[in-house]
């Protein structure tokens, strides 16, 4: 699919005192933390509005996506420790975590009150 992209985060300044990494300039209005086991699920769902950045912090993930009108079309990523995901509203995404992982998710629009529960449709990839 051409529009995910996966892309490995190269850091923007190194010196003495360490590194700083700029993961994402791009509008937000919500940022998390979300820590999984190994062997479980998140997501399931797609975004009628939102673009979805995931940032694996540690671990590692399975990635199933799909286009919300060809959920038996799946393509299946995996995502390591430094790699950011991109997924654009209206791509079903399942994260399963191949071993206990933690990623910062990073979502365009609100999260606050009932926006997101407007903006996510729960659907099963299997």
């Amino acid at each position: 699919m051409k529009d995910i992209k996966i892309e490995k985060i190269k850091f923007a300044y190194k010196d003495k005192r360490g590194i700083i990494t700029d993961l994402l300039n791009e509008k937000v209005n919500h940022i998390g933390l979300i820590t999984t086991k190994k062997g479980c699920i998140r997501a399931n769902h797609y975004h009628k509005l939102s673009t979805q950045y995931s940032y694996i912090l540690s671990g590692k993930f399975e990635v199933f996506i799909a286009k919300y009108n060809k959920p038996l079309e799946i393509k299946k990523y995996i995502l390591k420790q430094g790699e950011l995901i991109t997924i654009p509203p209206l791509n079903i995404h399942k994260f399963k975590a191949v071993e206990t992982s933690v990623m910062i998710d990073i979502v365009s629009e609100s999260r606050a009150g009932k926006k997101y529960e407007n903006d996510v449709i729960r659907i099963e990839l299997k």
